[in-house]
This record gives structure tokens, sequence and C-alpha cells, in this order.
């Protein structure tokens, strides 16, 4: 049997539609119906072996056969000229996994939901996303190592990391610099993130934090404090505060900031104390808090252990101060694993609240559509990868110039708040305007944010 039209042999040509064949009359046939048709199938070459409705196999010529091999040519370049990759280091394993794997699972939860809908048009052409992830456990050596290979084995068009550990990220900053691409961090706070931006403005003109500096933490945390003394529903005493916290970047960079705040306002900082990262036994440090009598006793960990050991052991010592934490209890794994022991503590921040804010309980329902069970790390990464497909759009390309132009004239609303840049630190600013850092306490094993007022659902006990 002869071939009556030559271009019945050309292969399906990639497109957002099935692939398509042309059966011997010419007319399209939908892949998925070519089985009880004209059939077509695509061979490791590239080539489409077009079968007649009896099963037998057309003969080719070799004529055919280079006209199936240059549209085979043609669907390799398609796909390859419609695809973005980003690369991403964050902690998949380390005692910040649980973290880093809920911003893995956000990021490809909005890709997918960009890539679904057709794309992004980037360099005027419809671009789906591809995302490749390597783990940094936390540790600045195998993040820089991550970022490396990122960039030069996988050549990602752009990177974001850490999305999880300021140590990683400021480990990087430099790493990524030198190869002229866009990069953008997750959650890291540190404020020397901002200060090395600000310090050689031209080097990281094109980097660029998706959440605040550390000193939000610190003003959220003394502003609760003192903003409850003030209403009179709570007495400082002798107005002592002690601090234990992990000894990273993250920690440090919290009391760097909060400490002058206290100090400033007449407080006697009465305990300094770092830990190891992941560290469980605080009994000495709970000894000589026991001795010191603090009014307010501030702890620091991303290791949602640490943070549950310590609770506990404030509990165990009867160590009876206010005790107000930053980052672990928005961890659900801290409240299940905590029990009653949690009762009555402060701690910020309070970025998600699906129970009483609409907003949040709307990005609940979406992710859990899909079989995620959100929590503040979800929402974190999902807004955070969301104002990147946005900006990205505006851009209309992923060169770092244009993409940065772009960071710098964000006005991007969003479940978890409004994101709005600060040109100078390229960091999102915060209040009730944009990103809110609320307090909460827990009450009767519910979190409630208690301070500022604007965002309060319940009263402080």
């Amino acid at each position: 049997m002869a071939l009556t039209n030559m271009s019945a042999s050309i292969p399906c040509v990639a497109s957002p539609k099935p692939w398509r064949c042309l059966s011997l009359n010419g007319a399209a046939q939908n892949r998925s119906s070519l089985s009880q048709n004209v059939a077509a199938s695509l061979s490791p070459t590239g080539l489409c072996a077009v079968v007649d409705k009896g099963g037998g196999e057309v003969m080719k010529s070799k004529t055919t056969i280079g006209v199936a091999l240059i549209g085979g040519a043609l669907l390799s370049s398609s796909a390859l000229a419609a695809e973005m990759t980003i690369g991403v280091v964050g902690p998949l394993t380390g005692p910040a996994a649980t973290s880093g794997i809920a911003m893995r699972d956000s990021y490809q939860f909005v890709a997918d939901q960009v890539n679904a809908a057709g794309g992004i048009d980037l360099n005027g052409e419809k671009t789906t996303l591809k995302l490749i992830f390597e783990d940094s456990a936390s540790r600045p050596e195998m993040g820089v190592s991550a970022a490396q290979k990122l960039l030069t084995r996988d050549n990602v068009d752009l990177l974001i990391g850490d999305t999880f550990a300021s140590s990683v990220t400021i480990a990087m900053m430099d790493i990524a610099a030198s190869f002229g691409k866009f990069v953008m961090s997750g959650q890291p706070v540190s404020s020397e993130i901002a200060r090395k931006v600000e310090s050689d403005p031209e080097r990281f003109a094109n980097f660029w934090k998706s959440s605040w500096n550390s000193d939000a933490y610190a003003k959220a945390v003394f502003e609760a404090v003192e903003g409850l003394t003030e209403a009179g529903k709570f007495s400082t005493g002798d107005k002592k505060i002690a601090f234990v916290f992990e000894d990273t970047d993250y920690g440090k960079s919290n009391v760097e900031y909060a400490s002058p705040l206290f100090k400033e306002a007449g407080w006697t900082e009465s305990a300094h104390e770092a830990v190891p990262l992941g560290h469980s036994d605080f009994y000495p440090q709970l000894s000589k808090l026991r001795g010191d009598k603090p009014d307010v006793v501030v702890s620091i960990f991303t290791s949602v252990n640490s943070g549950i050991a310590f609770t506990k052991q404030i509990k165990e010592t009867g160590l009876d101060s206010l005790h107000v934490a930053i980052y672990y209890p928005m961890r659900p794994e801290f409240h299940e694993g905590i029990g009653s022991d949690s009762e009555k503590m402060l701690w910020t921040p309070m970025l998600y609240d699906p129970v009483n804010n609409e907003k949040h309980k709307a990005l609940f329902d979406l992710m859990a559509a899909k079989g995620i069970q959100a929590t503040g790390d979800h929402a974190q990464g999902y807004c955070q990868f969301a104002m990147l497909a946005e900006n990205l759009k505006r851009a209309g390309t992923f060169d770092p110039a244009k993409l940065s132009e772009a960071f710098a004239t964000t006005d991007f609303p969003c479940y978890t708040g409004r994101f709005v840049y600060d040109t100078t630190n390229h960091t999102p600013k915060i209040g009730a305007d944009f990103l809110p850092v609320a307090v909460a306490q827990v009450q009767s094993g519910v979190s409630k944010a208690v301070w500022p007022p604007s965002a309060a659902t319940a009263e402080f006990e």
C-alpha cells in the first residue's frame, strides 16, 4: 500500500492540546482515539509509525522517514523552548525538614497551578515551570554545594534558596551572585541578609527576600509585652527578661534586635543562653533562670523538638515567668507534642489561623482539595511562590534585571497579607497594611491572636 498523502507520516507536534497525527486521508485524529482508527506512536527516534485500519504497517520511503525526523526535531525544540527551570535549595532532611518539605510542596503546588493554566508568557511564548529541589539539611556547606550544582550542572534559569535557614542563604548569596542569575530566598528573616544587600546594592541587585527581617519578631514581642503591661493585663515586677535561643543566625539575630528594645524601655537582661541547633536538655539553663526569676522568658528555636523540650521542662521545673516563644509554635507538631504544658504561653509569628481567619481558611481548603493539610509553612510558601509567578508574568521574562524591576514595584495581595517591598534592602514590608506579624496566646489548647489589637481574635488571659 503506497502513501497517498505525504503528510500522513509527520509525527504529532507538541502543543497544549493532546497530541494529534494526520490520518491517511488528512483528517486530524486525537491520539487517544487512534487505537480504533488510524494509530500513531512516537518511537525513541521520533518517528510516527502510521498503521491502517486493518493493522498493517504503512510502507515508509526514505523521503517519508526524512520528513518524520524533521517533525521529531520540531517536537523536541518546541518542548524545550517552552520550559523555565527553577532551582530550589531547602532542608529536606535534618532538624528543619518538616518546614523544608512543606515549602517544597507548596512551591510545587503553585507551579502545578501555573502549568495547568497553560504557563506564563515569557519572552513571547507560553512557558511552563519546572522545579528542581536540592537538600541543604540547614547546613551552609550543603546549601552552597546544592546551589553550585543547580547553577552549573542543571543550569537553572532562576534560584531560590534557602527556603528556610538564614545561615544557608547568607552562605549562598556570594556564590549565586557570581552566576548572574535572579535569586530569591524563602522564609529566612535574618537581618544580615538585608544588610548584605544594602552594603553592596550592585552585587546583590538581583537578590530579593520573600520574608521580612528578624527585627519584625523582636518588635512584635516587645510591643506585645509593653502593650499588655500598659493595658494593665500583665504585671512586669522587676522588669527582668531572659533569652534562651539556638546558636544560629536566626536565633542570634532575633535576640540582637529584641534585647536593645527592652533595655531602652528599662528592662534588665538577666540571662542570655545560646544552645546548639536541636538541643533538648535545658535543665542547666532553667536552673539558672529559677535563681534569676525573670518576669519574661523569650525562647527562639527553629527545631520543634527543642521547643517541646524547653516548654515541658519549664513546667517540670516550676519556673513562673511569662513564656514568649518565637517561631516553633507555628508548627502543628509542637501543639500535638506539647499537650497542656503550653497553656497561656505567648508566641509569634501567628501568620496562619484557618480556624478564625476566613482568608486562611480559603487557602486551607484549596490545598486540602489536593490532599495537603496546609500549615503556616505551606501558607508562606504558597504566597511567596505565587508572588514570584506574578512578577514573572509582569516582567514577561526571567531576565534578572527586568525581573528585579518587577519585584521593586510589587503590590501583591495574597492569603497571608500584601507583598510590597522596601527597595533599599529588598525586603517585604510588615504591618497591618502589608504582612502582619501577630502574637498569639494558647488558651484552652487553642492559639488565638491577642496582639496587636487590630489582629486580635481574643483577649489576653
